[in-house]
């Protein structure tokens, strides 16, 4: 058995901290998400086959911008990954197994495997987390140069980072340079899991959706939130008990919190609710 199969989400996110690989913290939810069967070994050997098959596609000897538009060009190209406009809320678009084989994904997931394959190439690759969309940066000897997976890959030019969050979000305002800031490896997972709560509650999947909070506590234990949250949904699972010790925990750790009357009230209603079927 491969190393990876044999651990968990919560093992990788401890063992790795700042250096958590987004792909294989990936691979570890989805299976303890959705796919019990995934073994993560196999999509690794899958992600490396295609990054030996890119790597003949590359000029050696051509700069890290140079080479990294190609490998866009193959991937995105000739091999035809491209962004799912059509079932954006698809929740198979934010599985990176998913996305390998089905050669659609949102931005995020596009980019983490534009990300992981260049890596396997030497090329410096970053996933860049701007409001609304999400992109690659690669460095040169001199410069960087921004690309967008989802559209196929292209090259990016400053009037575009504007474009793409207004049109993602509507915000019209003033670009600030910041969101070109490479976004840590955590922070990735994080934006992953919470695309996947979001698909999961507006299908009303409410064990799915419990299941990716219980990745976000894991990964993100110092938000209370998470808790919150996590109990909501699980009354909506059909486990009243349960969500009401979780709204209780989540008072313990944040007394003070603007939503923490309103909670309150909830968990009560929940020990009340419980307290007549006994």
């Amino acid at each position: 058995m491969n190393a990876i199969d044999g651990t968990t989400f919560a093992v990788e996110v401890a063992k790795a901290g700042e250096g958590l690989n987004p792909i294989r913290a990936n691979l570890l939810l989805a299976r303890e998400i959705a796919y019990p069967g995934l073994r993560p070994s196999e999509t690794l050997t899958a992600l490396a086959d295609l990054a030996e098959e890119a790597a003949r596609t590359l000029a050696p000897h051509a700069s890290p911008t140079a080479r990294a538009l190609q490998l866009a060009e193959y991937l995105f190209s000739t091999l035809g990954y491209h962004g799912n406009r059509q079932e954006y809320a698809d929740p198979r678009n934010s599985y990176i197994h998913e996305v390998l084989t089905r050669r659609l994904g949102l931005p995020i997931s596009l980019s983490m495997l534009f990300v992981y394959v260049a890596e396997q190439l030497q090329l410096p690759a970053r996933g860049v987390g701007m409001p609304g969309h999400f992109i690659v940066e690669v460095s040169g000897d001199d410069d960087s140069i921004f690309l967008d997976p989802f559209n196929g890959g292209r090259k990016l030019a400053q009037a575009d980072f504007a474009r793409l969050i207004s049109d993602s979000t509507g915000y019209a305002g003033t670009f600030n340079p910041r969101w070109l800031r490479p976004t840590p490896p955590t922070e990735i997972v994080a934006r992953m899991l919470n695309n996947l709560r979001g698909v999961y509650i507006s299908l009303e999947d409410w064990p799915l959706a419990a299941r990716v909070l219980e990745r976000l506590r894991e990964l993100q234990p110092d938000q209370p939130s998470h808790l919150r949250d996590l109990g909501l949904v699980t009354y909506r699972a059909g486990s009243p008990r349960r969500a009401a010790e979780l709204l209780s925990q989540y008072l313990n750790l944040a007394p003070e919190a603007k939503d923490a009357d309103a909670v309150r009230q909830n968990r009560d209603m929940l020990w009340d609710e419980l307290a007549r079927l006994n």
